[in-house]
């Protein structure tokens, strides 16, 4: 249990890192091609050039038959217009479309009660893909500053450089995931995590059930679940704030209420020319 003490120190913390947040970054959901392109090129470059996780491509865009039917977004840093960060949600529709970790780690979920084959697919979705590029990672430096709690914010912000040293993006990155995922109604969502980014979220007072082992992928990993509506009724109310805010930004997308996640005509172009 959170002291109260620490409680108010931390609840200050997150509220000066949202108004820090929604002052120098945007949230994006990619609707069209040119969009899609900034997420697979961000994912491109964090996970086949900086960290080795998948081969280099030619097209520079990092993407995969999941993509099809997947609602990919960003955050974009005003600034400089460059893209902070990216995740998706693969929402699938149809008994014939799987998620990531049905596909790539199934013997990540430990009990079978828990896997998303018991539900129907337009209940389960699964958060994956995140990447946020290396210059807005946090730097190895500052091993004060907490990547999550947002610990000693005031005193260790850079003011030459906040790009690269704000502490939010990860979990901005879930909550504008999460945030999707409850306006769209998807009962079950589903995360391969490194346990300790999940610890550190806890601290939040954010509760992921562990449904299975640490496996290797990509590094340490293990599989939650979450209900949006149980993960919305667990954060504090400075976390209820910046969910607000984010929610309020999705709301002013135009056609956001209507909007559903149509096949990427890039992984299309792509697996036709496989095919070829």
């Amino acid at each position: 249990m959170v002291r109260p003490l620490v409680r108010r120190q931390m609840n200050k913390a997150i509220d000066a890192a949202a108004a820090h947040f929604f002052e120098h970054f945007t949230l994006v959901v990619a609707r069209d091609e040119k969009e899609q392109r900034t997420c697979f090129k961000t994912r491109h470059q964090v996970y086949c050039e900086e960290m080795g996780y998948e081969e280099v491509r030619q097209t520079k865009m990092e993407f995969d038959e999941f993509d099809e039917y997947a609602i990919s977004c960003y955050i974009k840093h005003k600034a400089s217009g460059d893209c902070a960060g990216t995740i998706r949600v693969v929402m699938p529709q149809h008994n014939g479309q799987m998620l990531p970790i049905e596909q790539n780690c199934p013997d990540a979920i430990r009990i079978d009660e828990n896997s998303p084959k018991r539900y129907a697919r337009h209940a389960v979705c699964e958060i994956s893909r995140l990447a946020i590029p290396k210059r807005f990672r946090r730097r190895q430096s500052d091993r004060n500053l907490s990547p999550v709690t947002g610990k000693a914010l005031d005193k260790s912000f850079n003011r030459k450089n906040r790009s690269r040293n704000f502490p939010y993006l990860t979990l901005a990155l879930y909550f504008f995931a999460a945030t999707i995922c409850v306006l769209r109604d998807v009962e079950n969502v589903y995360v391969m995590m490194e346990p300790k980014l999940a610890r550190s979220l806890r601290m939040l007072g954010i509760e992921f059930n562990q449904i299975g082992g640490v496996i290797e992928y990509h590094g340490e990993r293990a599989a939650y679940r979450l209900s949006p509506e149980e993960f919305f009724q667990q954060i504090s109310p400075s976390l209820h704030r910046f969910y607000h805010k984010i929610a309020k930004e999705l709301e002013a997308i135009p056609n956001f209420g209507s909007f559903r996640p149509k096949p990427s005509s890039l992984v299309s172009k792509d697996q036709k020319t496989r095919a070829a």
